[in-house]
């Protein structure tokens, strides 16, 4: 190959790199995993995440398995549109449960029996790549040999499933990819010393592109069963006064007008037994809020019946009509 060869592959080479850095760059400016100004708009699914298969046959200093569940659980935490549940520690928690019932122990603090939430859906994932590549060729991370000159791309590949726990149906699947510029990386000394999920991690190449795969499953998980919207129930019926669910923590407001509907019909496939969905129920009564707290408001009924377990429905308000312009009076009129 001659002189003039090499540079134009170099050449070809660097403008790959910067293209990576640029989309890695601008992937981490706006990362979805970030909290959500809007997240009190919308239910909160219960999840817990399995650890991650590991089918990228690595054998180093991480385990990966661990790493990336501990990795997803953080970025769903901070999104604040999730109640995070644990199942690998489950163990330990019923056996501190069991520990406190023994009369040993005072009453003044205990907790109580039958407090765990359940379930809705159950998050885990397989790690298919996780590597770099080179000219073709697919280097391991964690490999005792250091690399050449040429640039490298770190790629980190995940295939995630969510299952909904009541119906134990696989309800997304999805291959997701990330990849960052490795440039001359020496995985001997560019890996030495780091944990997986730190922030020193984050650094690395293998880093960056897992932190684009990290975006992608929050993104795809929200999709699939974070973009219901939120809504109030009645929780207390006290003559014409009423307690809400929802309070400063869901932005409700003093004066907001509710409207109460009774639950419809549910659709159920006759061949399946699927659910299909829910018939809209009739309007019952409506309701203005007159006292916010932090997580249950109080409120005032206008008109209707209400009911414990009522759905209720924001009133929209009607825009006041507006008013036609006036003439200057001291301007002369055609």
């Amino acid at each position: 190959m001659s002189d003039s060869e090499d540079e134009v592959l170099i050449v070809k080479s660097s403008l790959y790199a910067a293209c990576l850095l640029l989309l890695t760059g601008l992937c981490a400016c706006a990362p979805y995993g970030s909290a959500r100004t809007d997240q009190y708009k919308y239910e909160k699914p219960r999840v817990a995440i399995l650890e991650f298969e590991n089918k990228a046959s690595l054998s180093n200093q991480w385990k990966l398995s661990e790493g990336m569940r501990d990795m997803l659980v953080d970025s769903l935490v901070k999104t604040g549109r999730y109640t995070v549940l644990t199942r690998n520690d489950l163990g330990a928690v019923l056996s501190e449960l069991d520990i406190q019932r023994q009369p040993h122990f005072r009453q003044q603090g205990k907790l109580q029996q039958g407090k765990l939430k359940n379930l809705q859906y159950l998050i885990k994932g397989a790690v298919t790549d996780f590597a770099h590549v080179r000219g073709g060729a697919l280097r391991v991370a964690g490999s005792h040999f250091g690399l050449g000159i040429s640039s490298e791309v770190a790629v980190v590949s995940v295939t995630l499933y969510v299952i909904d726990v009541e119906s134990g149906e696989i309800i997304a699947s999805k291959t997701l990819e990330g990849t960052a510029s490795a440039g001359s990386a020496d995985f001997k000394t560019t890996y030495k010393d780091v944990a997986i999920g730190g922030k020193s991690f984050f650094r690395t190449p293998l880093g960056k592109a897992t932190q684009q795969v990290m975006d992608q499953c929050l993104e795809q998980i929200a999709q699939v069963i974070a973009t219901q919207q939120w809504h109030p129930s009645v929780v207390k019926v006290d003559g014409s006064r009423l307690i809400i669910s929802g309070g400063e923590d869901r932005h409700l407001t003093v004066g907001a007008q509710w409207s109460a509907y009774e639950k419809g019909e549910t659709l159920i496939d006759p061949k399946t037994g699927d659910v299909l969905g829910q018939e809209p129920g009739t309007c019952s009564g409506r309701i203005r809020v007159t006292e916010v707290h932090d997580k249950y408001s109080t409120a005032e009924i206008v008109e209707g019946v209400f009911s414990v377990g009522q759905e209720l429905r924001l009133v929209p308000q009607k825009a006041e009509p507006q008013k036609a312009e006036q003439p200057d009076p001291e301007l002369p009129l055609d």
